[in-house]
């Protein structure tokens, strides 16, 4: 089995990769196998992440999206155009609409979790956590569809462009046919909008359309390339959601403390508890780049290595953030810990919506923790099924 593909079935089994990570840490902080190289050190990872001209994305991932037709900042290298768009997208994704997201998700939780009540079990990932964010998706970004046709494009896309490590022509091709759909859709909404004679509802859609009069290059391309945000929005949120509730239903001690900290509506501890504890089994463990011209990695250390041009670098986030040099007390769930986590990438390509997940998904934990009684479901239903290896399919979860 290649590197690459060991790699992606451990993607879902961290208990498998802490302890690897551990011996390089130790050992050997820049692993080297052919053009493969592994870098596990809290600096050395932040470090790469930075790095944009050094370790770039295209060759990762860009070159997919550009093949499915929308190419998006997250695939894209340093330049005036990926500069342009990242200040774009922070002018229409805005810091200050925190408060009105936290009323929006809290507001759908309790909607999915009143429809579940009947039944006394819900399934934490189709029947909650993805519906959930494909609801964001629809009324924050302003992007409605079909709820299992958008859940379709998100994972079709985001399989293709993030997950497909070994080009899988099945995958490949589900993600060109979803990418075209979702072109289609995007493209009619944004004329709709722009033929609309009322004025348009707030979304983040409607102010990208809003700034084209101001912005001779925000064409409806540059709209749809931009709106594309979207993605990951689903798939990341719902494994990320899933893996932190699977992780407190192992320690009911925490579980405990982040019930109370969730009664007392403290949603700043709760959030402090939910991105320690995702450590354990993040949804991201790894992060790759590439090395197309060769770079140092680890300078000025006694392992500092040069690696060669043509290299895969396998930035490994998972490990860093149990990095004790940087994270004291790693092995334990520290609500106090003041770290800069890496769930979310770190540095230019950092995701998009980090904020809007910091707090999506606490609220989204939270309306979890507020049933009575939760527990697992018996048997295999009760543990995290996955599809493809990297993706949640179901947790099913019983409550009073």
């Amino acid at each position: 089995m290649s590197i690459s593909n060991s790699l992606k079935v451990w993607v879902s089994s961290a208990p498998v990769l802490r302890p690897v990570f551990s011996i390089l840490r130790k050992y050997k902080p820049v692993a080297r196998i052919g053009k493969t190289v592994v870098v596990t050190r809290y600096k050395d990872v932040m470090d790469v992440l930075k790095r944009e001209t050094d370790f770039t994305v295209y060759e990762i991932d860009g070159y997919k999206m550009e093949r499915m037709g929308n190419p998006f900042v997250l695939g894209m290298d340093a330049s005036p155009e990926t500069t342009r768009d990242r200040d774009i997208l922070r002018q229409v994704i805005k810091r200050e609409d925190l408060k009105t997201i936290r009323v929006m998700i809290r507001h759908i939780a309790n909607d999915l979790l009143e429809q579940a009540q009947p039944n006394h079990t819900i399934d934490t990932v189709n029947g909650y956590a993805r519906l959930a964010s494909v609801r964001v998706v629809a009324q924050y970004f302003g992007v409605p569809a079909d709820e299992a046709t958008m859940m379709r494009w998100q994972r079709s896309i985001f399989s293709e462009a993030f997950a497909n490590l070994n080009d899988n022509k099945a995958i490949r091709e589900r993600g060109m046919i979803a990418a075209k759909e979702i072109a289609a859709h995007l493209n009619q909404l944004i004329q709709q909008r722009q033929q609309q004679t009322t004025p348009l509802e707030d979304n983040v859609l409607n102010r990208l359309i809003q700034l084209q009069p101001y912005n001779s290059w925000l064409n409806n391309d540059a709209v749809r390339r931009n709106i594309l945000c979207i993605l990951g929005v689903v798939e990341n949120t719902s494994k990320v959601v899933t893996h932190i509730i699977d992780q407190l239903l192992k320690r009911p001690d925490i579980m405990k403390a982040c019930q109370q900290a969730v009664h007392a509506n403290d949603m700043e501890t709760l959030r402090s508890y939910c991105f320690d504890i995702l450590r354990f089994n993040p949804h991201n463990p790894i992060i790759l780049r590439y090395c197309k011209h060769g770079a140092v990695i680890g300078k000025d250390t006694p392992y500092e290595r040069r690696v060669p041009a043509g290299s895969t670098i396998y930035a490994a986030t998972l490990s860093a953030m149990f990095d004790e040099d940087i994270v004291h007390n790693a092995k334990q769930i520290d609500p106090n810990r003041n770290v800069e986590y890496m769930h979310f990438g770190y540095g230019p390509h950092v995701c998009s919506g980090k904020y809007i997940s910091e707090v999506t998904v606490p609220e989204l934990v939270a309306g979890l923790l507020r049933l009575k009684n939760l527990q697992r479901a018996p048997g295999k239903a009760g543990k995290i099924q996955y599809e493809e290896v990297v993706f949640p399919k179901s947790l099913s979860l019983t409550f009073n």
